[in-house]
């Protein structure tokens, strides 16, 4: 399960998309995208414990069976 805190920091990465200029618009981009990196790790491993299989994970995310293997399969 993703964090309350993951969520929270993840809203404000969001809201911060309208202030500033454009640097600082392209650094809330560069964290949101590491913070939705972390929550799909956790959300795969956790998809994977819960049985589902790679082909599962694969159509949830909108990729490959051969592409979430490749990236996920060997942790």
């Amino acid at each position: 399960m993703v964090d309350i805190m993951e969520v929270e920091r993840m809203k404000t990465l969001v809201g911060s998309l309208d202030d500033g200029g454009p640097v600082n618009r392209l650094q809330a981009v560069s964290e949101l995208r590491q913070e939705v990196g972390r929550a799909e790790t956790v959300a795969v491993r956790q998809a994977r414990q819960a049985g589902l299989s790679w082909e599962a994970i694969a159509q949830a995310l909108g990729v490959t069976r051969q592409a979430v293997h490749k990236r996920y399969g060997k942790r």
